[in-house]
């Protein structure tokens, strides 16, 4: 028998879920991640309280699910009959009533959830957003860096780093007003989780985000159009996942875009290797 358990706060679902997800850490890095994170801060992604929830059969947690409104809600793994276990997670969610623009999660989780959203609300259907891939570097390759160096971004970065985070957001489809990528950027820049590859200037960034007990993950990868082709971003990503490997981390993961051959090709040279796919998955009126 499947139950759903919902957290009143994110340390809850760590005691609970948080050895569970920690058998798949990477490919769990974004329920994770956000959890650690939330349990810090629970408003820290959004204005509103998050909903944590933890799906047990027979006592054994068998998946999370984590959703910062408005967002999309995030799916971990499932370790059990994803269709009945995702069936009693969908029933959950539409007796609480709650609004879900979208899923994200392991691209079997997603796709189950996605089917079983539809066929319980009338009126709803999903389209395709992004397919992803996960993957993980536990040592680097030895390649040759780009002119310049890593560093981190700092205050006098922080114009230029929110048109870069504008300009990334356009990129990937998700786009962000000035206003809301300079509070990103200033955040990021006061917790030291934003790095510059400088070349008599900077040329290239990648952020570190929600890191876990084992592990942290890369993003924000972005070198603006003048400067690409030069490997600037391999040799930033490169730099950046060795300082981390060597600060004590076990593993770094990264999300990449299927669609964007470029960046698998980096991230492989790089070291990374794949742990599994994902899906983003948008929830919108059925036409």
């Amino acid at each position: 028998m499947v139950e759903i358990i919902a957290h009143n706060h994110a340390s809850e679902l760590i005691s609970l879920s948080g050895a569970y997800l920690e058998q798949n850490e990477s490919e769990n890095n974004l329920p994770i991640g956000l959890a650690y994170r939330l349990a810090e801060d629970p408003y820290y992604y959004t204005s509103e309280f998050p909903i944590l929830l933890s799906v047990l059969e027979q006592g054994r947690v068998v998946g999370v699910a984590v959703m910062t409104p408005p967002k999309k809600i995030i799916l971990s793994r499932i370790d059990t009959d994803i269709r009945s276990a995702v069936a009693c997670l969908v029933d959950y969610l539409c007796g609480i009533d709650v609004q879900i623009p979208g899923i994200v999660g392991p691209a079997i989780e997603v796709q189950t959830f996605s089917d079983c959203w539809v066929e319980g609300k009338a009126g709803v259907s999903t389209k395709l957003n992004k397919r992803m891939r996960v993957f993980e570097a536990r040592t680097v390759a030895n390649l040759p860096l780009s002119s310049g160096e890593m560093r981190f971004a700092d205050i006098d970065d922080h114009s230029l780093m929110a048109r870069w985070i504008v300009g990334l957001s356009e990129v990937i489809g998700e786009s962000v007003s000035l206003e809301s990528a300079k509070r990103r950027a200033e955040k990021l820049i006061k917790d030291q989780e934003l790095y510059v590859w400088d070349n008599e200037g900077p040329v290239s960034i990648a952020g570190v985000s929600r890191p876990m007990r084992n592990g942290t993950t890369i993003g924000l990868v972005y070198t603006p159009p003048e400067y690409r082709g030069k490997g600037y971003a391999t040799s930033c990503v490169l730099s950046l996942t060795k300082k981390l490997l060597s600060d004590g981390y076990s593993f770094c993961s990264l999300y990449t875009d299927l669609s964007n051959p470029t960046s698998n090709s980096i991230y492989t040279k790089i070291g990374y290797v794949p742990v599994g796919d994902a899906l983003e998955l948008d929830i919108c009126p059925k036409l």
